[in-house]
This record gives structure tokens, C-alpha cells and sequence, in this order.
């Protein structure tokens, strides 16, 4: 029985390979370089980067500065500048318009005053010459010529608005009204007739001269 033990003995296991891998360590290590420190130009180009990184912030700091502090109150200023412009162009506007609005008034009332001008000018005329012919039915020469002294003056500063309507009376009244005044002393009665007519003339006239 113990021979038969001796004889039967435990399979050997077989042993890790552990001196492979060790000696693939050794070639990993020994393959990969070492590290080198970096050279002193690389030193001096990264020194030069961060310089030239540090001056330009300090140059865009400085050109946000420069704009804030001179080109900010400008452009405040411009706008500012340019909101008043617009309202002075607004006032301006609105004051050519009232003015427009003053120079058409004016307008409207130098024609109502020259038609007012018009109608005292050309009563005054018809009351001279009724006067004159209620002085020579009287047979008042003296008082006949003076209500017509200042007659054809009026007649004179009354042809522009005649001529518009008539210009043949235009013509024709201020020779007649002076062969009348001419002719009062020496043959009234002729004169009285030739008042009646220029009367005549002028109330035709008067719905063409006076406008109400």
C-alpha cells in the first residue's frame, strides 16, 4: 500500500510566467523616452505669448476706456444734439405754417380793406356830386363848386376798381366830372343835367363796386 502511495503523487501545477511580463516592463520603460525639460527659447516664447497677451488687455482696456471717457459724452452729446434739432425743425415748421396762415389773413384783409377803401371812396363820390346837384337846383354855384373840390381826387383813387368792371367809364368819368366842375359857372343848368347822368353812371356801378 505505501509503495502504491509513493508511486501515486499530485500533478505538478505549472508555474505562473511572471518573468515574461517583468521583462516586458523593462522593455516598455526602456523603449519610452524620457522627459525633457522644456528648451529656454520655448520658455522665452511663452514669457513673449503672456507678454503679448498682457498688452493687448491692457491696450483693449485702455481703448474701452478712451471710448467710454471721450466718445461716450460725444455721442450722448450728439444725440442730445440731434433730439433738439428735431424739435427745433417741429417749431420751425409749425411757425412757417402760422406764419403762412398770418400772410393769407393779411391778404384777405388788405382785400377786405381795399374793398372797404373802395366803398367810402365811391359814396363819398355819389354824396359830392348829390351835393353839387342840390346846391345848383338851388342855384348855389359857389357852394356846388366846393362839394366838388375834393371829388375828382377820390375819382382818381376810386379808377382801379372801375377799370376792373368798366374800363370805358374808367376813361370816360374823370373827363366828364372835369368838364362839369368847368362848366358849373358858366352854364349851370348844362352842369345840373350832367350831374343827373354821371349819378346815373355811378349807381350803375354800384353793385359791381360795392360788395357786401
Amino acid at each position: 500500500m505505501d509503495e502504491k502511495n509513493e508511486n501515486i503523487q499530485p500533478e505538478s501545477q505549472p508555474e505562473p510566467e511572471i518573468s515574461d511580463s517583468v521583462d516586458v516592463e523593462k522593455q516598455d520603460q526602456e523603449s519610452s523616452p524620457e522627459k525633457q525639460p522644456p528648451s529656454r527659447f520655448v520658455i522665452f516664447l511663452r514669457k513673449a505669448v503672456i507678454g503679448l497677451l498682457i498688452v493687448a488687455a491692457i491696450f483693449f482696456a485702455g481703448f474701452l476706456t478712451d471710448h467710454f471717457v471721450r466718445y461716450s459724452p460725444v455721442s450722448k452729446e450728439l444725440e442730445q444734439t440731434s433730439a433738439e434739432l428735431s424739435v427745433l425743425e417741429d417749431e420751425n415748421d409749425r411757425l412757417t405754417s402760422a406764419n403762412k396762415t398770418a400772410n393769407d389773413k393779411i391778404v384777405t384783409l388788405e382785400a377786405e380793406l381795399a374793398a372797404a377803401t373802395a366803398k367810402m371812396k365811391f359814396y363819398q363820390v355819389l354824396v359830392d356830386v348829390n351835393t353839387a346837384r342840390i346846391d345848383l337846383f338851388m342855384e348855389d354855384i359857389e357852394s356846388a363848386q366846393a362839394a366838388l373840390v375834393d371829388t375828382q381826387a377820390n375819382l382818381e383813387d376810386l379808377l382801379p376798381f372801375i377799370e376792373e368792371v368798366d374800363s370805358e367809364l374808367a376813361l370816360s368819368l374823370p373827363r366828364r366830372l372835369d368838364l362839369i366842375i368847368s362848366g358849373l359857372e358858366r352854364d349851370p343848368e348844362t352842369g345840373l343835367i350832367d350831374l343827373e347822368l354821371f349819378t346815373k353812371d355811378l349807381l350803375a356801378l354800384e353793385p359791381l363796386l360795392v360788395v357786401d
